[in-house]
């Protein structure tokens, strides 16, 4: 398990992994570490938070349908333009079976020795990366079924943190979660007074789309560590 020490509260650019000219954006806001949703598609590990529609040339979101045809982002491609100080958080989406080890060899491959996070809903995929020295694991919830489930089980895995939906929070929530581990993450957090709330509450890391959040917590947080102690 990742053994790199983390700042709180890590700030998380929630989807800026998913395109090239999102990266200096989220650096130059402060980030920590840029989201990235990834697929595996075709025999290729795909970035994106679109879906495929199987043979057919279309690819759609919540809010949008395009085609398909494009040269999909891939995760080597991203890899390649990370700059060194960002640290990676592959969201692995979907259920193939070859996703996850597809996605382990290539990071032995192409950054060995670089920490990276590792996220999904689907637990069964984070099992190859629990005993990665360079991995930090993280096992996503947003059901109150899998919260329950988060909540009781996250101790086995040692060093392993957890993420929930914002819509989820309770303070009965982060605290059960604080005992298991020390990284509780909450997404998509795009205000202030929201993030800040879920942080005095002991969350210790927020995901967020607005990169003013991220600019400000920075800018707290660098406060916070730069003032005299008495």
């Amino acid at each position: 398990m990742n053994s790199f020490p983390l700042p709180s509260p890590v700030l998380i650019a929630h989807r800026y992994g998913n395109a090239l000219d999102r990266l200096a954006p989220a650096s130059e806001a402060g980030a920590d570490l840029v989201e990235l949703d990834v697929w595996f598609h075709r025999g290729r590990l795909e970035v994106g938070h679109d879906k495929t529609l199987g043979p057919i040339p279309l690819r759609w979101d919540r809010w949008s349908l395009a085609l398909g045809r494009r040269r999909p982002l891939t995760v080597a491609d991203l890899i390649a333009a990370l700059p060194h100080h960002l640290e990676p958080m592959f969201d692995l989406k979907g259920k193939h079976p070859g996703l996850a080890p597809a996605l382990s060899a290539l990071i032995a491959a192409c950054m060995p020795g670089r920490p990276f996070a590792v996220a999904s809903q689907h637990w069964n995929h984070l099992e190859p990366f629990i005993a990665a020295p360079d991995a930090r694991v993280i096992r996503s919830a947003d059901s109150p079924a899998a919260l329950g489930l988060l909540v009781g089980e996250i101790g086995i895995w040692d060093g392993a943190g957890a993420g929930f939906n914002r819509h989820r929070f309770t303070p009965d929530l982060v605290d059960n979660l604080r005992r298991r581990t020390g990284l509780v993450l909450s997404w998509t957090v795009n205000d202030l007074p929201t993030a800040r709330s879920l942080i005095a509450a002991g969350v210790t890391g927020i995901i967020t789309d607005n990169l003013e959040v991220v600019r400000t917590l920075r800018a707290d947080r660098d406060a916070t560590s730069e003032a005299p102690s008495d």
